[in-house]
């Protein structure tokens, strides 16, 4: 075939035709996605119409983080009514996905006053986010104390998403957090330089000491697929643990009934020090995976884990929340007979 019989062929007249179609496809596709497009401004624009239900007048500030499970994405101070709209990224979520908030903080003279609105922007891997409805919400809206923390097992109807209501949570947290910071109110978090924090929540754990010991009240984050666990653990003087309780058991999907038992009753923890819970693993604390056929392979191996990691912060920091008994200044008593 010549070139001249081929430009005459129907073979050139089909690639014709179908390049036509592309261009023209092309042209059109250009012109579509830069009259749909939409711009941040415009996004914006529409969280704040859900939110309040016309337009506001923002004032952008600066974010910073002031707790590890949630990131604050952008913050405004509402010059219509001067509470704060923070947008605050949830850790926490089921499998470790997240969730993004947009939340109204109330400002009342000068101080945090509760939360006005909550609503969900995106999420991150969360199936069962849909189960997340007004009641459910209508949680974060209710009277507020100074310094209050939310969580999902307290003051929230049950939803089926309990992964997800956490996250939600923890954005929420952030937000207070952040809007509190603003005023000069920034919680301390005594725990923050402590060993072993990867998969504690700092926030809502808590102690009591005597010379003799220290009881941690600890609260664990989540951890892959396994939730919040709520674990008492006691630490004596020579850095050995004499008990351990799990009051909540954040395993999911029937899972609990997978946890070790000596893990459960505690009893594999009682009479170690650091060293003893750190051998359990090979790497000291890092997760070695469902299969690695360690002690903690027992087909509840992130739940375990989080019950090994609550232990290993226990007995690695008990020692700086000891109770130190004061010795008598001589001085301080009798004075001087002579004066």
């Amino acid at each position: 075939m010549t070139v001249k019989e081929f430009f005459k062929g129907k073979a050139f007249k089909c690639i014709a035709a179908l390049l036509c179609v592309l261009l023209i496809s092309g042209i059109f596709l250009t012109i579509m996605n830069s009259l749909l497009a939409v711009t941040d401004q415009e996004r914006f624009d529409r969280a704040i119409k859900k939110i309040y239900g016309k337009a506001v007048k923002t004032e952008a500030v600066a974010v910073a983080d002031y707790n590890s499970n949630a990131t604050i994405e952008e913050a405004y101070k509402i010059k219509d009514d001067g509470n704060y709209l923070v947008k605050a990224t949830g850790k926490g979520g089921f499998d470790n996905g997240t969730v993004t908030c947009w939340i109204v903080v109330k400002v009342n003279k000068g101080a945090v006053g509760g939360i006005e609105k909550v609503v969900i922007d995106s999420n991150s891997g969360q199936s069962y986010i849909s189960y997340i409805n007004d009641k459910f919400m209508a949680g974060f809206y209710g009277e507020y104390t100074a310094g209050q923390y939310f969580n999902p097992n307290e003051g929230f109807i049950k939803t089926g998403a309990t992964r997800s209501a956490t996250a939600i949570c923890n954005a929420v947290n952030a937000a207070l957090d952040y809007v509190n910071a603003l005023f000069g109110n920034v919680t301390v978090d005594i725990y923050e330089n402590c060993s072993y924090i990867e998969n504690i929540d700092t926030r809502n754990t808590s102690h009591e000491a005597t010379e003799e010991q220290v009881t941690f009240s600890i609260k664990t984050k989540s951890f892959k697929r396994a939730g919040e666990f709520s674990i008492n653990v006691t630490v004596d003087k020579n850095g050995v643990i004499t008990a351990y309780a799990i009051t909540t058991d954040g395993s999911t999907a029937g899972y609990g009934k997978n946890i070790h038992p000596a893990i459960k009753d505690g009893t594999l923890f009682v009479g170690k020090n650091l060293a003893g819970i750190e051998a359990i693993l090979d790497d000291g604390i890092v997760y070695p995976g469902d299969n690695a056929g360690t002690e903690i392979s027992t087909g509840a191996s992130q739940s375990n884990f989080l019950c090994l990691s609550a232990a290993a912060f226990a007995a690695a920091n008990y020692e700086q929340f000891l109770t130190v008994e004061e010795t008598p200044d001589d001085n301080e008593e009798g004075g001087n007979e002579n004066e």
